[in-house]
């Protein structure tokens, strides 16, 4: 998720340069275009934010095809528990995974931090 957070974050910096540029040349447009920018990055952010998890393993696996063209021995993946993302570096001749990021115990201790906190901060009704 946070590769999709960073990827709507340059996007959105770069819709804001060019807005700037446009208000360099001509300032009346200014009250105009800022309205149509915040909103559209708004929609742009409740989009990104509610993709579901089919539609994160398509985009996985285009990832993973295209990677694999490029004979990369690097693989994305996503753990439905903690809502994130991993990689996994592979060894080319075995497939073997030489590292994976976050490692198992980091993923498996943010699996139980969560249940923690919901334990702690989960109301009994």
């Amino acid at each position: 998720m946070e590769i999709f957070k960073a990827a709507a974050q340059q996007q959105m910096d770069m819709t804001a340069n060019v807005a700037n540029v446009k208000h360099q040349f001509n300032p009346q447009t200014r009250e105009v275009e800022n309205p149509n920018l915040q909103q559209d990055s708004a929609t742009h952010n409740k989009a990104t934010e509610h993709l579901t998890n089919e539609q994160i393993q398509e985009i996985l696996s285009k990832t993973n095809d295209n990677l694999s063209l490029l004979n990369t021995n690097i693989r994305f993946g996503y753990n439905d528990k903690i809502d994130s993302m991993f990689v996994n570096v592979m060894e080319a001749d075995t497939g073997t995974i030489i590292r994976k990021i976050p490692t198992e115990q980091v993923m498996k201790l943010t699996e139980h931090f969560r249940d923690i906190v919901g334990m702690i901060f989960d109301k009994k009704e």
